[in-house]
């Protein structure tokens, strides 16, 4: 067989600019640099300073050394702060972490939907430490060595950073992770472990391991001796169950007024204090009066529904996962309120749901990063009086807006929520109201 001869492709060197001056942020937190070659996004750079840097790839680069240092840059305070893919913000200080954040949803909200906030008030804050009430953690068990690993992803990997501890996460959660890392390397499940989830919930801890099958005999007997001994309760999911393999009080989390139960795969808010400022800022803004028919929308487990109906308002919740509807229920049931709740899909059409044929006053929307695209066209051939949308993604936060203010509503004010200090995520809540 002929052989052709093929020259092989040398590495190039990465380029290495100096003396590269930062002059902002983009809405990841990244350093922005504007080079010969085009502009460059640089983890860990800040506003002022002078750096040096490593291109990686199109846009991106990686800091090597900062030359003049920012007065807005501290010492992170994480161990890990390097190799951890969670929190990205530490090197800046918490008072312009929160700046940066509403600069970049107003930022966002003039380009996307050519909408301005009247007014901005100071944003919501909490504590910037041990903040955390839920955490998952990554594991990996190499069999062939025999070695286990659980921490979280480095950044734009798939590698896992051993930690033993998180300076985000609450205390009580901590406290588990050096034990689970002794723990779980013995059992028979480690084979099978996606991950491990700690969550604190207002009167019990949970560790939740997702698993593909049920744990034998001698893992649930160990894994009880675990939880008796720290006073937890243990869950596994499978495919086929989720259940306590321990005994577990109720599990639940405090909204203003009222206690909601959940399963431990419900989602709710990470910040520890921040979950119910929130809440009271949205009962704020909509201004119950006794006649108010408010429409919910993304309702889960009734997090601000029980508020608004224990304020007097007549609540319609509409949420999209069927297990969640039913929860919301038995809250409403427990808190002996009467709350109207419907499992639908809010992005198709509404013409045949019969709650959407009542006239709302007031509406409020909490949905997920991808927002309400179709829901929110509904909400605007209705013309309520007041819209509270909470948001944890600006991009589709600000093409909905654009929607609304098409529809003749005006934002009057916008709060950006600090529920993830040291990090570059960011939730904002805001109110529209009708011309």
């Amino acid at each position: 067989m002929a052989q052709f001869y093929k020259p092989q492709l040398r590495a190039t060197k990465p380029q290495r600019l100096t003396e590269q001056q930062v002059v902002g942020l983009d809405h990841q937190g990244r350093g922005i640099i504007r080079t010969a070659t085009g502009v460059r996004f640089v983890p860990g750079a800040l506003p002022t300073e002078r750096v040096t840097i490593t291109v990686q790839g199109k846009h991106d680069a990686q800091l090597e050394r900062v030359q003049t240092t920012s007065k807005q840059r501290v010492t992170p305070l994480c161990a890990f702060y390097e190799q951890c893919g969670g929190c990205d913000l530490q090197h800046l200080a918490l008072s312009a972490q929160r700046e940066h954040k509403q600069q970049v949803v107003a930022e966002i909200l003039a380009k996307f939907g050519q909408v301005e906030a009247q007014q901005w008030l100071e944003p919501l804050a909490g504590d910037a430490w041990h903040y955390r009430r839920r955490a998952r953690l990554a594991v990996h068990y190499d069999a062939k060595r025999q070695q286990f690993k659980m921490g979280f992803r480095a950044p734009k990997s798939k590698r896992i950073t051993v930690i033993d501890a998180c300076v985000v996460l609450a205390e009580n959660l901590n406290r588990l992770i050096p034990p689970l890392q002794l723990l779980l390397p013995q059992l028979e499940l480690v084979k099978q472990l996606g991950h491990v989830e700690l969550i604190e919930f207002e009167h019990q801890v949970v560790v939740l391991l997702r698993l593909r099958e049920w744990p034998n005999e001698s893992d649930q007997k160990q894994l009880q001796q675990f939880a008796a001994h720290y006073e937890v309760a243990v869950w596994c999911d499978t495919e086929q169950q989720l259940a306590p393999l321990t005994a577990s009080n109720p599990l639940s989390y405090r909204t203003v007024g009222a206690s909601i139960n959940c399963s431990p795969t419900n989602f709710m808010q990470a910040h520890r204090q921040l979950s119910e400022k929130m809440v009271e800022q949205a009962l704020t803004w909509l201004d119950i009066q006794p006649n108010d028919k408010i429409l919910e929308l993304y309702a889960g487990s009734g997090n601000f529904s029980l508020p608004m109906a224990l304020a007097g308002a007549q609540v319609t919740a509409i949420e999209g996962v069927a297990s969640m509807v039913e929860q919301l229920k038995a809250n409403a049931h427990n808190a002996q309120l009467s709350i109207a709740a419907f499992c639908t899909d809010l992005e198709q059409p509404w013409s045949r749901q019969a709650w959407s044929q009542e006239q709302f006053t007031k509406v409020l929307l909490d949905p997920a990063r991808a927002g309400a695209p179709q829901a929110i066209k509904e909400v605007a051939t209705r013309q309520p009086q007041k819209i509270v949308y909470v948001s944890c993604a600006p991009d589709t936060l600000a093409r909905d807006a654009k929607v609304l203010k098409d529809n003749g509503y005006t934002l009057k004010q916008a709060q950006v929520v600090d529920m993830f200090p040291q990090t570059h995520h960011i939730e904002v809540i805001t109110l529209f109201e009708r011309e």
